[in-house]
């Protein structure tokens, strides 16, 4: 297997592996439509994952607990093999890589993989396409925000809210809890750690 490939995703997958037991065959499937719809439009609002939600309800099954974790450690896995020429990562590599490394069933991995290998040519350029189109950050402003209640352990919860403001006119807005965020900015930290560590190699000063 590419070793890069099984790194990349057990790195960026590590914080949702404690949510795959609550993942079975019916919510997969589920989770796979709303991520392959995030690929091809770059959207996923709470509505969409609403809907996704009800559509378990309502075919009689249950929702995992951690459904919106769980669509992001499936939508990750997607986008990190996509991101990789074809024939790079194998067939049953890939395979191998959910089932031993994530501990996804039989079912769960031969799933997701057949998603990912009969859909390769159209979900490739259609998540290219999207990367092309993807706003640019110009500015970003952060505040704290502490919700004043009747309880102590409501002041004990502060959130951070991101402003963000894109390129293409656009503003989004962001709120963490305190956990999350911190999460974020260890993330963050050690990526620039990395980055740096990959221009001090002497084989990148040569350019």
């Amino acid at each position: 297997m590419s070793i890069n490939f099984r790194y990349h995703i057990l790195k960026s997958v590590k914080p949702y592996t404690i949510y795959i037991p609550q993942l079975t065959k019916s919510a997969l499937r589920v989770l796979i439509q709303v991520s392959v719809h995030y690929i091809e439009t770059k959207k996923s609002s709470a509505d969409v994952l609403a809907l996704a939600i009800n559509k378990l309800k309502n075919a009689g099954h249950e929702v995992p607990k951690n459904f919106c974790e769980l669509f992001t450690m499936v939508l990750l896995i997607m986008q990190i093999y996509l991101r990789y020429p074809k024939g790079v990562v194998k067939d049953q590599e890939l395979r191998q890589c959910l089932a031993d490394d994530l501990c996804f069933t039989d079912a769960c991995a031969e799933d997701l993989t057949k998603v990912l290998l009969n859909h390769r040519t159209t979900l490739s350029r259609n998540f290219a396409e999207t990367k092309m189109e993807r706003a640019k950050m110009l500015d970003m402003q952060w505040r704290i925000n502490i919700s004043l209640g009747s309880t102590m352990a409501q002041l004990d919860k502060p959130t951070i809210v991101l402003h963000f403001k894109l390129n293409n006119g656009e503003y989004r807005t962001l709120e963490l809890p305190l956990s999350m965020f911190q999460r974020l900015r260890y993330n963050v930290a050690v990526m620039l750690s990395e980055l740096q560590s990959l221009q001090n190699r002497p084989v990148l000063k040569q350019f």
